[in-house]
């Protein structure tokens, strides 16, 4: 008997005024004064509770200070409800500074359900007691009776009525919380729509490369594509180069009865035939090859001058 008696979770009233004694190897099950909680009592004509709660915030609209609350609905008859709005980061914040871990609670709940309705005034500090107004349970100044009890959690059962503390609600409200998810399912509707049009063009784009392969007669792989592109950028920079010294050629300063004979090219070196050009009047003729540095070399046979340059 002993021992399961210890298993039990020990019952706390919990107040902002009042002191309490935590042993760190037990758990406990909180009964929340009512200076933690809002409550009212109406009459509607619902029939379910979760059909109140819905509408709870605006019976509490002109009364709750500005915060993120919770709110707990309690049928009690016909079309008579408690309704209770509660605030999580303040009482997780209250937990913490009476030093409870929130692991060590094992449940939570309004005292309004755990404190019998024709009890007197019970004690729960110098100051202050608790007892039924119109059917809630409300925390009055002591002056005010001239008979008290004091309270004895001892004597408390566990409620039914119950609530769980949300402890992270406090970081952004629920209408920003909505929004962000609003926007990450609109974000993955976006990348969902990506994926399905890149996967409908795939086998488009596959025959567009394959036949795109064929009429340029290109490789498989990359690296002989490379090597077939480098073999083309060099062709063209000696075909730039062959135009460029052919046109000197041509350009160049010829007196009467000097002239071009022949052009020739084996892909590497250009030969070209001039007549009635000597040595010394070279300089003039290739003035434009002298200029840009560009090397070439000579053989003189009779009337004729041959020229070769390297490409």
């Amino acid at each position: 008997m002993f021992s399961k008696f210890k298993q039990q979770e020990q019952i706390l009233f919990l107040d902002p005024d009042l002191k309490l004694s935590i042993d760190p190897k037990k758990r406990y099950f909180i009964l929340l004064s009512p200076s933690l909680y809002w409550v009212k009592k109406v009459t509607l004509p619902l029939k379910y509770t979760h059909e109140v709660k819905k509408i709870a915030p605006t019976l509490f609209e002109e009364t709750l200070p500005e915060g993120n609350y919770n709110f707990y609905v309690h049928k009690e008859l016909d079309n008579s409800y408690l309704v209770f709005a509660y605030e999580d980061k303040a009482l997780l914040a209250l937990l913490t500074q009476k030093g409870l871990s929130i692991s060590q609670v094992k449940g939570f709940s309004f005292a309004q359900f755990a404190i019998k309705k024709d009890e007197e005034a019970l004690k729960i500090n110098e100051q202050n007691v608790v007892s039924f107004k119109d059917d809630i349970l409300v925390l009055l100044p002591l002056d005010w009776f001239s008979q008290t009890k004091d309270i004895n959690l001892y004597e408390f059962a566990k409620p039914k009525q119950t609530i769980k503390l949300e402890q992270f609600s406090h970081i952004v409200d629920k209408s920003t919380l909505y929004k962000i998810v609003a926007l990450l399912t609109l974000f993955l509707m976006v990348l969902i729509a990506q994926y399905l049009y890149y996967a409908k063009h795939k086998e488009s784009l596959a025959l567009q490369k394959e036949q795109l392969f064929q009429k340029y007669k290109l490789k498989p792989t990359l690296m002989q594509n490379k090597a077939i592109l480098a073999q083309y950028k060099k062709r063209d920079q000696q075909a730039q180069k062959l135009r460029t010294y052919i046109n000197y050629f041509l350009k160049a300063n010829f007196k009467k009865k000097e002239k071009i004979v022949s052009f020739s090219y084996d892909g590497s070196l250009l030969k070209v035939v001039l007549e009635g050009v000597t040595q010394s009047s070279l300089k003039r003729v290739l003035s434009k090859f002298y200029k840009e540095k560009i090397k070439f070399t000579t053989k003189q046979t009779g009337n004729k001058l041959t020229v070769e340059v390297k490409i």
